[in-house]
């Protein structure tokens, strides 16, 4: 299963161009990237958006997951680090699950 998670931050959050926000970027991608070690994920690809309009997400977390490692990732600190680091300037989020 495909595991997506469609982020847009904040107003004043993210730039693609901005230092800030490429340091954002890195530390986003090491988190995710532990999330290998979970039994059951299998890849993790992280897209940022190309085109600076209002009306885009900024970026796209895609997930390749056994279903059974959904409720394992959800309960693990590596999520929850996600959520305590980065949910405060998310303005809104989209999770999206497909096979």
């Amino acid at each position: 299963m495909k595991h997506l998670i469609i982020v847009k931050f904040k107003e004043n959050i993210w730039n693609r161009e901005d230092a800030a926000s490429r340091e954002m970027l890195a530390d986003i991608k090491k988190i995710f990237n532990r999330t290998k070690q979970i039994e059951g994920v299998h890849t993790v690809n992280i897209y940022e958006n190309v085109t600076p309009r209002p009306n885009r997400h900024d970026l796209m977390i895609e997930m390749e997951m056994d279903q059974e490692a959904l409720p394992v990732y959800d309960a693990s600190a590596t999520h929850q680090e996600w959520k305590a680091r980065y949910g405060k300037y998310i303005q809104t989020k989209t999770i999206f699950d497909y096979e």
